[in-house]
């Protein structure tokens, strides 16, 4: 619920960097989840990131917490377990490792679930992709518990026939590209120099799908990622940076039984005043009619329309102050 717009304060960037989702690409074997790791435990000493892993070669990193993903069961599992709170107190992320074969993994389960072989055979009016993205926003729900998730990926390499540049790209479906990309706020290439690991987040011809909210340098050694990135907050916050953590995704947890209570009292008391046609009217606006043609009722609603339930409610309250009731 939006609280009093005159209590609104200006907005403050943090340096709190762990609530920010990031993604790393590069290529094969360039020790991208290893490195990653160090870094997420340096931010966060006391705490672990999970790591989710869909390919098995996780399995030669010394001291990672990570859980080997093979089908859409075994995720909905994981995220079954993270709705405890108690895992908030021992992860301090979810790493998606790979981006590329989580996508692979969403694909699958949709084909193999409609008996096709490729995402255009799933059904008439785009149903494949509609399913497809419904697969992949298995991470949003991730984020709703409260978990900041990042994301690997690999990358490819290509050159252009005719005018010869070579760049380096995400290996994603535009769906998926989207989805991530967007709601990262650093999409990054790491390479390797003279066995250091360095990152770039700059948007260029060679490298076109990466992204930078902070104004990096052009070039980061990963060992200094984390001052360097604390310093660009400051310096684009200014007077407005903060050390709180400003970014939650978790969804807020309603009482839906108790919202959906105060809206039958709110009818309950405008019919008793002489208002129920008002009241009723804003049930057949919401809710429509069943059937029957008779204005669905609240005993309609259920959990899933929480959303919906508390609009009605404040209409409802809306009225009760229109005609000055007391309630």
């Amino acid at each position: 619920m939006i609280g009093n717009l005159l209590d609104l304060k200006p907005n403050k960037v943090s340096v709190d960097l762990t609530q920010y989702s990031t993604v790393w690409m590069g290529d094969t074997g360039i020790g991208k989840t290893t490195t990653f790791m160090k870094f997420l435990k340096e931010l966060v000493p006391d705490k672990d990131p999970l790591f989710l892993e869909f390919e098995d070669r996780f399995q030669n990193i010394p001291g990672i917490m990570a859980v080997k993903i093979d089908t859409m069961a075994d995720l909905k599992s994981v995220i079954g377990q993270l709705r405890n709170p108690e895992f908030k107190k021992r992860f301090s992320c979810i790493v998606i490792d790979t981006l590329d074969k989580f996508e692979e993994s969403c694909e699958r389960y949709v084909l193999e679930n409609r008996d096709a072989e490729i995402l255009k055979d799933v059904g008439a009016f785009g149903e494949g992709s509609l399913r497809f993205k419904s697969a992949l926003r298995n991470i949003g729900i991730i984020q709703s518990l409260g978990y900041t998730v990042h994301f690997i990926a690999q990358s490819t390499h290509s050159k252009d026939f005719d005018t010869k540049k070579e760049s380096d790209t995400l290996k994603l479906n535009k769906n998926t590209f989207s989805y991530c990309r967007e709601a990262a706020y650093l999409v990054g290439y790491m390479y390797r120099e003279k066995d250091e690991r360095f990152i770039t987040f700059k948007k260029t011809d060679k490298y076109p799908d990466l992204k930078d909210t902070f104004n990096l340098p052009d070039k980061i050694n990963v060992k200094d990622l984390k001052s360097t990135w604390v310093k660009a907050v400051e310096d684009l916050g200014g007077d407005f940076t903060t050390k709180e953590k400003t970014i939650d995704k978790a969804t807020p947890v309603e009482d839906f039984d108790a919202i959906k209570a105060r809206g039958v009292e709110l009818g309950g008391i405008l019919a008793s005043n002489g208002h129920l046609a008002e009241a009723t009217a804003v049930l057949q606006r919401n809710l429509g009619l069943d059937d029957n043609g008779h204005v669905k009722m609240f005993d309609t609603l259920r959990d899933t329309q929480l959303d919906l339930t508390k609009v009605i409610v404040m209409e409802l309250e809306d009225l009760i102050k229109k005609y000055k009731i007391k309630a």
